[in-house]
């Protein structure tokens, strides 16, 4: 909304770098979700995420 820093771009950052069990942009059928609602992103996972 404020313009510093773009939603989508952001999201698309996320999906590219998020890995499920060793491989990027594999978000695991449904393990791992990014849902994004205006400026807000939420990720949701099933499994632990790793610690770095």
């Amino acid at each position: 909304e404020d313009g510093i820093m773009d939603a989508a771009n952001f999201e698309q950052f996320l999906q590219e770098r998020i890995k499920v069990n060793g491989k990027a942009r594999n978000l695991g059928g449904g393990v791992v979700t990014i849902e994004r609602s205006k400026s807000k992103i939420t990720v949701t996972s099933e499994v632990p995420f790793s610690k770095r």
